[in-house]
C-alpha cells in the first residue's frame, strides 16, 4: 500500500503530464493558426489592424513572429507563464476589439474564451516538471 507522500507524488506526475499535453496542444494550435494566416496572407492583411502606426502588413508580420515565438516557448516550457500571460492580453484585446466593432459572432466569442481559459491555466500552472527551467537547472548543477 502506498503512503500519502507516494500518492501525492504520483498525482503530481499526472498533473505534470497533463500540463505537458496542454502546452504541446495549444502550441501546435498556435503554429497551425500562424500557417493559416500565412497561407491566406492577402486576405488577412486587408483586415488586420494597424498597430503602433506600423501599417497592416508590418503589424501582421510582427504579430505573427511574436505569436510564433510564444508558441515555441509554451511548447518547450521556457517562460511558459510569461508567454501565456502575453497571449491572454493579446486574445483579450482581439475579443474586445471585435466586440466593440460589432464583428464578433457567438461561435468566435466561444472560441476566444476557450483560448483564454487555456492560457490562464498555463499562466497559473507554469510549465510543470517537464519544462526547461533555467533556475531548476542551475540548482541541479550546484
Amino acid at each position: 500500500m502506498k503512503d500519502s507522500s507516494e500518492n501525492r507524488q504520483s498525482g503530481r506526475n499526472g498533473c505534470d503530464a497533463a500540463i505537458l499535453f496542454l502546452r504541446i496542444f495549444i502550441g501546435g494550435v498556435m503554429l497551425m493558426h500562424i500557417l493559416g494566416n500565412l497561407q491566406d496572407y492577402d486576405i488577412v492583411v486587408k483586415d488586420f489592424p494597424s498597430m503602433l502606426g506600423m501599417g497592416s502588413a508590418a503589424s501582421l508580420a510582427t504579430a505573427t513572429m511574436v505569436e510564433g515565438l510564444f508558441a515555441v516557448m509554451i511548447i518547450l516550457g521556457f517562460g511558459t507563464r510569461a508567454a501565456a500571460a502575453a497571449m491572454i492580453v493579446a486574445w483579450a484585446a482581439v475579443l474586445v476589439q471585435e466586440a466593440v466593432g460589432g464583428t464578433i459572432t457567438s461561435d468566435a466569442a466561444k472560441l476566444h474564451f476557450v483560448y483564454l481559459g487555456i492560457y490562464v491555466t498555463l499562466a497559473v500552472s507554469g510549465g510543470g516538471a517537464y519544462a526547461f527551467n533555467i533556475a531548476r537547472m542551475s540548482d541541479k548543477m550546484s
